[in-house]
Formats: structure tokens, sequence, C-alpha cells
């Protein structure tokens, strides 16, 4: 793959409004993306033809999953599998983490892909946990089909899986014995929350109205709707009432989870956690409203809620305030580097060797032991301990001091200027505007200077002058620049 511009010493970079989308809704602003924003007219334009993501080519991406052939292995055979030790439960969910990973890595589809990052870590399901393994991956389908549709849509999708009729025990919930792990999660942590009142009866009616979606957890998993395990009988929850005289109480929990979606303390609850996520730790309660207005009026449209978001003062006004998690900033600097895994065949691959990489700063994908998914606060995410280990992690990426395989990796000269001679100086701002898409400031140069014993003004009379010491300390210093450690 060709650079963007890497053929002038001061490769131009986008305006900073259009670099501020495409770093909140992409992992990582490359040379691919920064060209699709510039080719699509504005950030503004190519937001825009992100949400109609069906109608964006994706091929490397979507080739992902022929890499992990067991993750579409049927409920029964994973088990089976399993039981046979074969595989375990662990190695599903470790493939579904390269997976997700190296989707993140290559896909087009950028703001669709964060958008799947995003109601996953919401309506959140771990990796290999023992009562959902084998679902985990049709979960991740269904997440993926309605990332951008509406919030009422994929609760529908969600809340009902096997995966999570697993995961939170609806599985032993029947008429004759209730179990409200999920009917109290529905309330307290995908939709209304706990500020919205609701007591111990709607959480039991709750409860009572998801009976009969069955899975045989440690059978075969097969996942089924029965209508005798099914409670019959009016509920009230919050506003909501309902007869459920039916012995099939589907449409009955279609109508619940609808009201559920629509309720105004779910829109507040959704928009804060959009905002946390693409504005700031500490949205104002105006930004909130105003995203939860739209939430409401659009019928819980996600792309009309997150236009409202990114039209906001506020939005605008948080350049490069929020930090990335260690998930996203492994993606991100495989991205701007221009690491592309092709394949996972062992554990020398690229796309099982940044799971590691997450794992050493702090976030193993997938791995979070509660059901309210990893913080989305920055301040959760600045450690000392975490911002050592990623500027180490920086360094190992840009030399590939792994020894990572299965990795397509552009030739330093491809990534090089080609008018000779430049000085030191010349050199770290021209890297600094292809990975972080900006000028590199005086204390970038003096500290890159610094570190290979040159002054700034040392002149590089060409390619092969650039040392491959010398090319990582560039590089991996520029990631990590503040800056290039802010989304």
């Amino acid at each position: 793959m060709s650079t963007r511009a890497s053929a002038a010493v001061t490769p131009v970079v986008l305006p900073s409004k259009w670099q501020h989308i495409g770093n909140r809704f992409s992992f990582g602003v490359n040379e691919s993306l920064a060209a699709s924003i510039r080719s699509a007219g504005s950030s503004d334009a190519w937001l825009r033809s992100q949400f109609d993501w069906g109608k964006i080519t994706d091929t490397r991406s979507g080739a992902v999953i022929s890499w992990f052939p067991r993750l579409t292995d049927s409920p029964s055979a994973a088990w089976a599998r399993v039981k046979a030790d074969e595989r375990s439960s662990w190695d599903y969910g470790f493939d579904f983490a390269c997976y997700s990973m190296a989707r993140k890595i290559l896909s087009r589809r950028q703001v669709h892909e964060v958008m799947v990052d995003f109601w996953s870590n919401l309506l959140y399901i771990p990796m290999g946990e023992d009562r959902s393994f084998p679902w985990r991956y049709s979960y991740d389908t269904v997440i993926r089909s309605r990332a951008l549709s509406t919030y009422r849509n994929l609760l529908r999708g969600t809340i009902v899986h096997p995966a999570m009729s697993g995961w939170l025990n609806n599985s032993s919930n029947t008429k004759s014995g209730i179990n409200e792990n999920l009917g109290r999660e529905l309330l307290e942590l995908y939709t209304v929350g706990r500020p919205s009142g609701y007591d111990e009866d709607d959480v039991k009616n709750s409860a009572r109205l998801l009976t009969g979606f069955s899975v045989r957890v440690f059978d075969d998993f097969a996942a089924s709707y029965s209508t005798a395990n099914h409670y019959r009988g009016r509920v009230r929850i919050l506003g909501f009432t309902h007869a459920n005289s039916s012995s099939d109480g589907r449409p009955a929990v279609n109508a619940y989870l609808d009201y559920l979606a629509r309720h105004p303390a779910t829109a507040r609850r959704i928009a804060r956690r959009l905002c946390v996520r693409f504005v700031s730790d500490t949205p104002s309660s105006s930004l909130v409203s105003a995203v939860a207005n739209t939430y409401l009026k659009s019928d819980t449209d996600i792309r009309a809620t997150l236009w409202t978001l990114v039209k906001h003062p506020e939005f605008v006004a948080a350049q490069r305030k929020k930090v990335r998690t260690p998930v996203e900033d492994v993606v991100n600097a495989a991205r701007v580097l221009g690491m592309a895994p092709t394949g996972s065949s062992d554990a020398e691959s690229f796309a099982q060797k940044v799971i590691w990489m997450c794992n050493n700063m702090g976030q193993n994908p997938y791995t979070w032991p509660r059901p309210d998914g990893f913080p989305e606060t920055s301040s959760t995410w600045t450690s000392p301990a975490r911002v050592l280990r990623s500027w180490d992690m920086h360094y190992n990426l840009a030399g590939n001091w792994w020894g990572s395989r299965e990795v397509a990796i552009p030739a330093k000269l491809d990534q090089l200027p080609t008018q000779w001679p430049c000085t030191l100086g010349q050199l770290v701002d021209h890297q600094s505007r292809m990975l972080l898409g900006r000028t590199a400031s005086l204390p970038l140069r003096a500290a890159v200077a610094s570190a290979l014993n040159l002054p700034e003004t040392y002149v590089v009379t060409s390619a092969a002058k650039v040392t491959e010491w010398g090319w990582v300390v560039i590089r991996g210093a520029v990631l990590n620049t503040p800056e290039g450690m802010l989304r």
C-alpha cells in the first residue's frame, strides 16, 4: 500500500475538524482512511457515507472469519469438541477476541466497527464464558447487523439471544422457578437504570416476562422457545402493563423491550454513555439532553442520535481529550504503522499477538468479569503503569520486536520522503504528519534528537541513511506523545 503523501517532506494533513471526526469514529486514521475522508469532500460527508456501511466494500475484513473456522461451529459441535477435550471454551473465546481485533484493524467500515465495539461493551458478554461460548460469535453477528439501526431493534435482538440467556441465567428462568438475573440487568444496565426508580416487584415481573427462552446449557446448547415454561398472567413493570395471557410470550416481550427502549430514562442513559465514549468523561447536561431528545424523537435511531452528538459544540471542542484504551491504542498503532494481519495459523501470528499486547497494557479484550462492560472513562486508563507500558509497546510495534508473523508491513522506503536531503527535525515532522495527522511539536523533535544523540539540524542525505534503530525511535516517539495517545 502506498503512503498518503510520503513523497513530500511535509505531507498535507487533514483539517483539524476532519481529523477529530476520524479519530473519534475510527480505530485509527491511517492513510487509507484519510484518503477516504478527502474523497468524500468533508468529514461530515464521510460520516454520512459510513452510516450506510452496507454499501462499503470490505473484502479484507470480511475474510477474517475464514482464519477462525471453529467460530462457525454449531453450538452442539462446539460443545462436543469441549467434551472430547479437543478444545476449551477459552479457545473459542480467544479465537473470538482475535477475530474481533483483526476486524478492527482491517475494516474499511470504521464507524460501523466502532459502534459494534460500543454496543458490545454495553450489552456485554465476555469471551469464552462457559454458559454462552458456543453462541458468542452468533451474538456478535446480531450486534453487527443492528449496530447502526435503532436501539429498539438492537435490544430485541440481543436480550433474548441464546448467548445472553446463557450468560445471565435466563436459560434456567421458568414459571416454576424464576431467575431474576437477566430481568434485573435488563433494567439496571441495558435500559432505564437505577435512577428510574424500579423496585423488586418490577424486577420479578421483568424476569417472569422473559420466561420461555430456553438453552440447554451443558447439554447440547440447543436454543428454543418453551411455551410450557412461560409464565402467564398480567405484569406491571414501571409504566408498562401487559395481560401476558398467551402461552407464547414473545409478542409481550417485544412490546416490553420496545417500551424500555423508548423510555426517557433509557434515552438519558444511552445518551450519557455515548457522550462519555465520544466526547468527555464529564459531558454537560445540555449535551446529554440534546442527544437524548434526538434519540426519543427519532424512535431510538442510532444514526440520528450520533449526528446530533457530533454537531454539538461540546463535541467540536473536545478534540484529543479522550485517552485511547489499551485495545484502541494497539489497534490505532497497528493501523497508522500500516501493520495488517493476514492470517492466524499459530501463536506467532500478529492477529494473536495483539491480544497479549493489549493484556500487557491492562486490557485483555472481552475479559471484563462483570456484565457492565469495561469503563468508558479516560480516567480509568491513565495510570503511570499503563502509560509506561503503552510507550514500550509503541516501540515494540514500530520495530515488530515481538517477531510477529502473518502480518503485512510496508517497506520503510515506502514510508519515507522521496525528496532528500532533509534534516532530522524534518524527518520527525514527516512521521508526525503520517502517524498523527499533525505537525511535530518542538518537544517531540528535541526528544528524538536527544534519544539519537544528534542535533535536530543533522542532515540525512538519503533513505538509506535512516538506520533501523533511528526509524523505530522516531516512530515510537511520535506514538508516545500525548497527542499519540489521545483520540
